[in-house]
Parts: structure tokens; sequence; C-alpha cells
């Protein structure tokens, strides 16, 4: 029986969401009607189509070759590099610097390029009409790919942090002098993680991973005092372990603490605030989108570089190679983060 063995119906949806044109998508939905079909015979999945059982045997054996070769090459009947380019080499040159920049820096509300924008440019700035896959293959001899951009989260205004900034020096000057501040953040370490590491050139390497979606939770504090304190936690962050944290800090620092931290539901949850509202403790919640203003993200950056590069098989050996390496961190100096 005529299979795909090294291709999947999945590589072909994604190459049919790339092609244009009638024939190589009738191709392709051949192909993965007959993949996903059980039961269903060549001939049968080839006459929806208005071709015969040769026609579709053939297709599925060139679409074999996806797993080496690039899709423009297969699904297509005539491979078009040959096309003659209407730009000139100093037009290219400037097209290839513009897809460098940002859209913005050339003249377009958009936050990154996409084929349809390359091609508006190209007939605005130069007057030249491509198609959409000749504009697919320049921007891939541009030195650019198409992938998913990791989400830029909200970052608060800075006019919002000054004003946050010279509130708490007024509330830390009408503190009296028993009150500690504290900073407190937390974090999640996952079980076998690697960020960077060396391996011989030209090879690409793998190392067997296990567990990898169990992680071991931290909640952290430094103080004014240049300490710290850190409380692992075997449930997910919740109002009941940020009672349990504010409440470890008493007794580590006193009854009377200010305590700096994020607007994380955890910790803006009404069973905190009903927790403190009998107690002397402070709270100051920082604005939302300014991790830069809290101290206590300098201690996390620090433990991800100190377990980055290493290998860990359960969570009881990351857990203890996580307290070590924070007994061995710089402690940052709360103030140069709050109110410098």
């Amino acid at each position: 029986m005529t299979s795909l063995d090294n291709v999947s119906t999945e590589d072909l949806r994604q190459v049919l969401a790339e092609v244009e044109g009638k024939k190589p998508s009738q191709r392709l939905m051949a192909a993965i009607n007959y993949l996903e079909e059980d039961g269903a015979t060549l001939q049968e999945v080839a006459e929806r189509y208005g071709y015969t059982a040769g026609w579709l045997s053939r297709w599925l054996d060139r679409l074999e070759r996806l797993a080496d070769e690039p899709f423009e090459e297969v699904v297509y009947d005539e491979h078009r590099s040959g096309r003659p380019s209407k730009l000139s080499d100093k037009e290219y040159e400037r097209f290839v610097e513009a897809l460098h920049k940002s859209p913005e820096e050339v003249g377009f509300d958009a936050p990154a390029w996409s084929v349809p924008l390359a091609r508006h440019y190209l007939a605005e700035e130069f007057d030249v009409e491509y198609c959409e896959r000749h504009v697919r293959r320049v921007m891939t001899e541009a030195g650019l790919s198409w992938k998913t951009a990791r989400p830029e989260f909200h970052k608060s205004d800075e006019r919002a942090q000054e004003a946050w900034q010279d509130g708490f020096k007024k509330k830390r000057d009408n503190l009296d002098d028993e009150y500690t501040i504290l900073a407190i953040d937390q974090t999640r370490q996952v079980l076998s993680t690697l960020i960077y590491a060396w391996f011989p050139k030209g090879e690409r390497p793998s190392l067997p991973v296990t567990g990898a979606w169990d992680s071991i939770k931290l909640l952290g504090a430094v103080s004014d005092t240049d300490e710290t304190f850190f409380l692992p936690c075997k449930e997910n962050f919740n109002s009941d372990t940020t009672i349990r944290l504010l409440d470890a800090l008493q007794t580590e620092f006193g009854e009377k603490i200010c305590v700096v931290l994020d607007n994380a539901s955890y910790f803006t949850a009404n069973r905190v605030q009903e927790f403190v509202e009998d107690t002397p403790i402070e709270l100051c919640y920082l604005p939302r989108g300014s991790p830069e203003l809290n101290p206590a993200e300098e201690c996390w950056r620090q433990l991800d570089q100190s377990l980055g590069n290493r290998l860990f098989e359960t969570l009881d050996e990351l857990r203890d190679a996580a307290l070590c390496a924070l007994d061995d961190i710089n402690v940052p100096d709360v103030f140069t983060y709050l109110c410098p």
C-alpha cells in the first residue's frame, strides 16, 4: 500500500497553509484525505478530485520528499527560482535592509513583517509587483524566517513607576524604625531544563529528559538589611501560600514588616487582605508590569544562571541545588530598585 512514512498529515496541513494555487492545494488535500480515512482506497479518494488512482499514488510518492526538500520544490510543477528579478541590485539591497528593520521604521503601522506587507512595500516603494510566493522566497533569501514571536508583556508607564517610587519614599519615611522593608516574589524551576551548553560544531545534540512538567515552586524575600528568605512550596501559588509566607516573614523579621510585592492574584486576594487587616503588616503593590523595580527578581536571575546549564533527574536534586545556589547569591540592595 502506498503511504507516507516520513511525512505526517500535520506536516501536509502546514504546507497546505503556505501553498498558492488550485492544483497544489488539491494534491495536498487528496493526500490528507487518503491518510486520514481508514479503509479508503486510492481510487475512491482520487475520483473525488477527478483523477485516477495512479495519479494519487505518484503524488504520495512525490510528497514523501517533503521530509528532505523545501515544499516549493515538491508541490509545484515548475521551480521558478530562475525567474528574473524586477528589482535592481541597489533596490534589492534597500529592500533587504528594510526587512531587517521594523515596519514602523519604514512607515508602516504594523508590529512585524508579513508576506502581504512586504509585497505592498515593494509596490509602494519600487513600483514592483511580485506574487506572494516570490516575495516569500525573497524574504527567505534575505535571512528572514517564519516563526512565532514570544509575547511581550505589558510594561508599566514610566510616570506610574516614578509616582509609585515617590509614594513609597513617603511611606517609608512615615514608618517607625522597627519596620523591616521586604520585597517578595515567586518563581518556578522546571525539572531537567537546559538553557545553554557547549557541544561540538555541526552536531544537533539531545539529552534524556524526564518529568519535563515537574517543577519546584519558591517564594522569596529580600530585606533592607541585606538578608534573604526563601520558602519552597509543594502546591501551586495561592492565597494560602501567600499568608504562610507573610506569617513566616513575621517570625523571621519581626511583627512590623513592610512588604513590596506584585499584583499576582494570590498576592491581592481578599483572604490576604483580611489576614493583614489586624496586623502591623504594610503591603505595597508595585505598578503592573514593573518587575525591574523588584529586587527579588535579581535573586531569580542569579538562580537561573546557576541552574541553567545543569541537568537534574529528580525534584529533590533540583530543590537541593536551588536552595544551595540561593545561599550563595549576591544579595541586591532593595533601595537601588525601590527608590533609587
